[in-house]
């Protein structure tokens, strides 16, 4: 959601309208420039990101999917595909309306769809393929989290960062802005109609909250009692009765509300009316039912193709969609270990590299949402929003989002295993996504049996190979009732293939051999587990099998909910351990470190209550004594007001985890964006707009200077070059700061707004304007 908060200002703050039309027209212009000053190097990620998608039929009987984007083009656009004729047309945004993310839309009953796009709510004509009308409803709002239609026809809308509710009349195309349903929260994510004409309003993060709400007379009524409510979002939505239902996590519990009139009555959760199909969605829904019965199963803007199912013929239908698109914003550029460039896009989210030999950037496949980079060895690593996973690279071996499986020569693979299964305590399934039998036990004690034949007498060895996943249990394994082996731990932070268990070798006789696999209590997950291959092999074990591989980047910590935007990376100069950093998540005030050690897996969390409580650490610079210089955000989740005045800076011993010295950040700022260590030992931050040049001997700022007439700081935007010398990307300028005398000095001037940063390779510096990649040259 940060991420989109950006893209709701995304066109007007980082991108001036003149030159986005200008890339989007010529494209990229790396082979054509003469001129080596500056270099657009292209599109990184020329991918759009589906926002949400209906299916309908307009007034001549034309069945239709309409699916909303995000991307970085001039202007916003949706996407109308004819599923029988196979044609897509591209309807562009109003003249006047910002492209900016779509969060909430609905499909009313008179046939007409709506959107937002901003503050800007827009009315869409399927049957002549234009918009029908397109207004702002209150000059306050920022993008529209929830649309939905009232019985009678009124649309409502809920914005982000005020919770404030507007209604549109489609007869009159009257607008109304009603106000905030809730004073502090900023997040009013779900809306419901009742019989009577009230509208309740699910509301977050920060506290939960229900309120109601009379158009007629402007009353509101907060339902959960105000002492109750915690951190979260509570929810509602309109039963087939008429009535509302609410759900609020608070202090005592779970509770279920029956809402009608203004009025509530706390239920049993057994006693909740189903909810009444609705035209709304949210902008990851991406499927549908047509008036004809045909489904929209899948709408894949990424790789261009959607899928209709026909209950009628049980047949799907894949049609290949195309579309215009200057592609996804790229959020955070680095220098990687092999000298190449590395950086990763938002919305859609992909890595891409570029080879400055090349001078062309390449994207990946796999969708890792990283917010800040650093490199330990021959790693790149990064932090995931959300969640606060740590991703590591290695960049000498090739990139493959999934992991491999292990192979074992003579096993039986897990689709030939599902039909040797068998169990009196569960479920069998085949997953071919993974490639794997997955059972599910009834319970704890639930075995799975395959019967194994082996073609003659002699020594075997029984090797099986499973998975691991958050949700399996931990299992034990018998060969003809007798056990054998070791208890296999299934539960882990991340679903991979596991080591192959080995046992043997046993003598058998020729014949059928069966082979159990039971579950057993274990602290967390399921009685679940999940097995790839088995073998009855006279093959020695190190001959037999090849051992599985895991993903790179593989996932190796996750620090959720203490970070969820991980805008902090740094590698500690042992070699061995990296960190990420950042916010919190939803509703949550704080942020902290995580820690991972590369050699042993081993992770660490630091809460903000282990450092300065109430703040998110954003930035950290190593010292070459071990020691780690942070700096502070008092901004905490999504959805959070800050409680704490200014930023602070600190210094963190690495031996005892615990800060050892501390100080108000410089100018007093509330937040410390940028932190490195220079050539100089010294530790060069911003905070706020501000230069500072930080001693961590001496404990002491040694100069400030001011940078806002350059623009504001962009995200990971600072770097140590190969001279020794400070490299900045403002929006308005790449800046370089001389070690030693600590001279501020333009070094290039970008044609738009500079987004992101920052890697410098080969004499350039390497930096974002929205979703293109540029360079300006080092003299």
């Amino acid at each position: 959601m940060q991420d989109d908060a950006m893209m709701v200002v995304g066109a007007k703050v980082c991108l001036t309208m003149m030159f986005l039309m200008m890339c989007f027209v010529l494209g990229p212009v790396y082979a054509q420039q003469k001129d080596d000053t500056l270099i657009d190097h292209g599109v990184a990620v020329p991918l759009a990101e589906s926002r949400g998608a209906v299916a309908t039929e307009d007034a001549n009987g034309k069945s239709l999917a309409i699916c909303c984007s995000l991307d970085m083009s001039p202007r916003g656009w949706i996407l109308v595909t004819d599923i029988d004729s196979g044609e897509s047309t591209q309807v562009w945004y109003p003249e006047g309306v910002s492209n900016s993310a779509p969060y909430g839309s609905v499909l009313a009953k008179t046939g007409k769809f709506y959107t937002a796009a901003g503050r800007h709510l827009l009315e869409f004509d399927p049957t002549t393929r234009d918009w029908s009308w397109h207004g702002v409803p209150s000059p306050d709002a920022s993008a529209y989290l929830r649309i939905i239609e009232a019985p009678d026809g009124t649309i409502w809308g809920g914005d982000v960062y005020r919770a404030g509710l507007i209604s549109f009349d489609p007869d009159t195309k009257e607008t109304k802005a009603h106000g905030r349903l809730d004073e502090a929260q900023k997040y009013l994510s779900l809306l419901a109609v009742d019989d009577a004409g009230w509208v309740y309003g699910g509301i977050g993060t920060q506290l939960g909250n229900i309120v109601a709400y009379n158009p007629e007379t402007g009353e509101k009524i907060q339902i959960p009692d105000e002492d109750q409510r915690k951190v979260g979002s509570a929810s509602v939505y309109r039963g087939t009765d008429g009535k509302v239902y609410g759900k609020a996590t608070l202090k005592g519990g779970v509770v279920n509300y029956r809402l009608f009139d203004g009025k509530a009555e706390v239920i049993e959760a057994g006693d909740v009316v189903a909810q009444e199909p609705s035209g709304d969605i949210g902008w990851g829904q991406k499927s549908g039912t047509f008036p004809d019965g045909r489904k929209l199963t899948k709408y894949d803007l990424v790789n261009r193709r959607l899928d209709i199912y026909d209950p009628a013929t049980k047949e799907t239908r894949r049609i290949e969609i195309e579309y215009e698109s200057e592609g996804s914003t790229i959020r955070v550029i680095t220098a990687g270990p092999d000298g190449k460039v590395y950086g990763n896009s938002a919305h859609p989210s992909r890595n891409f590299v570029l080879d400055p030999a090349e001078g062309v950037p390449h994207h990946r496949e796999g969708a890792i949402a990283v917010k800040g980079y650093a490199v330990q060895g021959k790693y790149v690593i990064g932090g995931h929003y959300g969640g606060g996973r740590l991703y590591i690279y290695d960049t000498t071996k090739p990139w493959h989002m999934g992991a491999i499986s292990g192979t074992v020569a003579g096993g039986i693979g897990a689709e030939a295993l599902t039909k040797l299964a068998s169990t009196d305590a569960g479920k069998i399934d085949y997953l071919s996504s993974y490639d794997i039998v997955l059972f599910r036990a009834d319970d704890y004690g639930g075995e799975i049996h395959f019967d194994i034949p082996v073609e003659a007498d002699g020594d075997y060895y029984l090797i099986i190979a499973l998975y691991k996943s958050p949700g399996y249990c931990t299992v034990e394994f018998s060969l003809d009732g007798k056990a054998v082996g070791e208890p296999y731990e299934g539960c882990a932070k991340v679903v991979e293939p596991g080591p192959h268990q080995v046992t043997g070798p046993f003598a058998l006789k020729a014949g059928k051999h069966r082979i159990s696999v039971k579950t057993i209590k274990a602290e967390a997950g399921n009685p679940w587990i999940g097995i790839s291959t088995i073998a009855l092999t006279q093959k020695k074990p190190d001959e037999a099998i090849r051992k599985a591989e895991r993903a790179n980047p593989y996932l190796a910590a996750v620090y959720s909910p203490d970070i969820n935007v991980p805008w902090g990376a740094a590698a500690h100069p042992d070699g061995k351990h990296v960190m990420i950093s950042g916010k919190p998540g939803y509703g949550y005030i704080g942020g902290g470190i995580g820690i991972y050690n590369i050699e042993t897996d081993e992770e660490l969390l630091l809460k903000h209550e282990d450092l300065v409580p109430g703040h998110s650490i954003m930035a950290m610079a190593p010292l070459e004594n071990g020691a780690i210089v942070c700096g502070t955000s008092v901004s905490g989740g999504h959805g959070t007001t800050a409680g704490a005045k200014t930023a602070v800076l600190f210094i963190l011993d690495w031996k005892t985890k615990k800060i050892s010295w501390q100080t108000p950040a410089p100018v007093n700022a509330t937040e410390i964006g940028l932190l490195k260590k220079g050539s100089d030992g010294l530790i060069y931050g911003i905070a706020g707009s501000t230069l500072f040049v930080f001693d961590p001997q001496e404990k002491g700022v040694l100069h400030t200077a001011p940078l806002s007439e350059y623009g504001g700081r962009t995200v990971n935007g600072m770097a140590c070059g190969p001279d020794g010398n400070i490299y900045l990307v403002y929006t308005k300028a790449i800046l370089r700061v001389k070690s030693g005398s600590f001279e501020v000095e333009k070094i290039a001037e970008p044609p738009a707004n500079a987004t992101a940063g920052i890697a410098v390779v080969t004499g350039r510096v390497y930096f974002a304007i929205g979703s293109h990649l540029w360079s300006a040259k080092v003299d």
